[in-house]
């Protein structure tokens, strides 16, 4: 063997042996990635400029009670700050770094942090190939896109998968109280108490088949003769005092945190609004939701996944010819998984939660159905079994040594690539500024997209405006004004519109944005119309 070979042979090892050092290395392996892609001077999501505006509100005049900026939807009266603890988590940052570096780096954080706790959170259980499971995870590209953008997404992840840690510790108090924040941080909150009642059942499940010694024998006869004796057996063990004590802890965590909540009890109303209108029955077909509530196709939804899907049917293989070896947390990321599946089919935003459930349950499984053998072990047992088999088994690995990197080194590249064709964050601000020095305080502003809205408001506070953040919220404070406000801004209505404008909306100014050359033509038809400003982001229209 050659020098240079025993030398990193032996570093390798110091490494291996090293968990300090370890654990170094893919804190900063995520912090370089993250910080990568948000080395741009640009958002990739128009609500970061919201989240931006709120954590600045919040520092200068303490939590924001009433929202009177978007004064034709039901925020008016219903509004509650959903993500409050996010927004204020983010103040240090903005203070001392500025607003759109501190925001950026604050995002980088958290992302950040997400990935050390998986690594925390497989080492703590004793997953095999810990390190390779939390890169899969880092470099999934769906995955990367999302946690990357300016939003409340690795917060949410932060707290929910350490609800989840806690689940599987038993440790009831400190599940409450992460449930309280939950609520205080994230409008999902509903997540951690799914994840409470699936690991019930997912204990319940490996109890009921281990104690009754089932594993195999499920057939017609145990269907037919059994099932109801079973099935008492699996509620004996779904409702045992360690799962009810639980979900009553995640449960008192949640209630707690929407009635000790400076917004109770309009924000109850607020998230039958977010959580069930929005984001279960959600009006695609209505009103012009964004495009993170469309369905993901299946394909894209592989293509854009990087090699998760490549480790997790082999972990689907394995779960299923070694399911006597699992157990209720391998159970339990499975039905998770599954759940997240069917969501992010129908909308494509439930992708950053399914990507880091299939993860981990591909390495729980794996973990499981391995035991404590080594991959050295296991090619040698195999080995004895067959060589055919150890000879595929090695093929294999091999390919995934040298095509896995491969890909996720090209969707690092393709995802920054994507973020350096983001919202430039001087967005409107020459037009915002206009406003602001044009026209008395709580004027109503008419904007062309309801999307331009955090742009608009992070710049101008001093105006208010039509519709913002989901246009559902407009649809359902009255739906006919909403049809109208679609009709005007989609160049469909093209008579009477000052008219019509000065009667529905009483605004004062109409901004209209660069490649809406019909919308022009019936605003200079209409003859009520002036224009006053006039730059690369847009134009302003006076009303007469």
């Amino acid at each position: 063997m050659k020098k240079w070979q025993i030398l990193a042979k032996k570093i390798f090892k110091l490494i291996a042996d090293n968990q300090f050092i370890l654990y170094l290395a893919i804190f900063f392996a995520a912090f370089f990635v993250y910080l990568w892609i948000q080395s741009t001077p640009s958002f990739l999501d128009p609500d970061s400029f919201y989240h931006l505006k709120m954590s600045k509100l919040i520092a200068g005049q303490g939590p924001i009670l009433d929202f009177p900026w978007l004064q034709f939807t039901v925020l008016k009266n219903y509004y509650i700050d959903q993500h409050f603890l996010y927004h204020v988590a983010a103040i240090p940052f903005i203070k001392f770094l500025g607003d759109l570096a501190g925001f950026k780096f604050f995002t980088v954080i958290l992302a950040t942090l997400f990935i050390f706790f998986t690594y925390y959170f497989f080492k703590k259980e004793k997953i095999i190939l810990a390190e390779i499971f939390t890169l899969i995870l880092l470099l999934a590209p769906s995955f990367l896109f999302r946690i990357s953008l300016a939003k409340a997404t690795a917060f949410s992840l932060l707290l929910l998968f350490l609800g989840i840690y806690l689940i599987f510790k038993q440790r009831y108090w400190l599940l409450m109280i992460i449930s309280f924040l939950y609520v205080w941080s994230y409008g999902g909150f509903l997540l951690l108490l799914v994840m409470s009642v699936f690991y019930a059942l997912a204990q319940a499940i490996i109890q009921t088949l281990s104690k009754e010694n089932l594993w195999g024998k499920i057939g017609i006869k145990i269907i037919f003769s059994q099932a109801g004796k079973h099935l008492m057996i699996f509620i004996k063990n779904l409702l045992a005092r360690e799962n009810l004590k639980l979900i009553f802890a995640t449960l008192s965590g949640l209630i707690l945190g929407l009635v000790l909540n400076p917004y109770f009890p309009k924000n109850l109303f607020f998230y039958w609004q977010q959580l069930v209108q929005i984001g279960i029955i959600n009006f695609r077909g209505l009103v012009n939701v964004g495009g993170e509530w469309f369905p993901y196709k299946f394909a894209d939804l592989i293509s854009d996944s990087g090699t998760v899907f490549i480790f997790g049917a082999i972990s689907l293989v394995f779960f299923f010819i070694t399911i006597k070896r699992q157990k209720s947390e391998s159970v339990f990321f499975l039905m998770t998984t599954l759940l997240l599946f069917l969501l992010t089919l129908k909308s494509k935003r439930y992708v950053e939660y399914f990507i880091p459930f299939f993860v981990y349950f591909s390495a729980f499984s794996l973990s499981a159905a391995l035991g404590n053998l080594k991959l050295a072990d296991y090619l040698k047992l195999i080995k004895k079994e067959s060589r055919r088999l150890w000879q595929l088994t090695v093929l294999i690995i091999i390919y995934l040594a040298i095509v896995c990197p491969f890909i996720m080194v090209k969707d690092l590249i393709i995802t920054r690539q994507t973020f350096s064709g983001g919202i430039p964050f001087t967005r409107f601000s020459g037009i915002a500024q206009y406003l602001k020095d044009n026209s008395p305080a709580k004027t109503i502003i008419l904007h062309s997209s309801w999307d331009d809205f955090p742009m608009l408001f992070y710049y101008n506070d001093w105006d208010y405006y039509i519709v913002g953040l989901d246009p559902t919220f407009m649809y359902n404070y009255k739906p006919s004004l909403y049809n109208l406000y679609a009709d005007i801004t989609m160049a469909k209505k093209s008579d009477n519109l000052s008219q019509a404008i000065r009667e529905n909306f009483q605004a004062g100014y109409f901004i209209v944005n660069t490649g809406r050359p019909q919308l022009e033509a019936n605003l200079q038809h209409d003859g009520n119309f002036v224009k006053v400003y006039e730059d690369g982001d847009g134009k302003i229209y006076k009303l007469k």
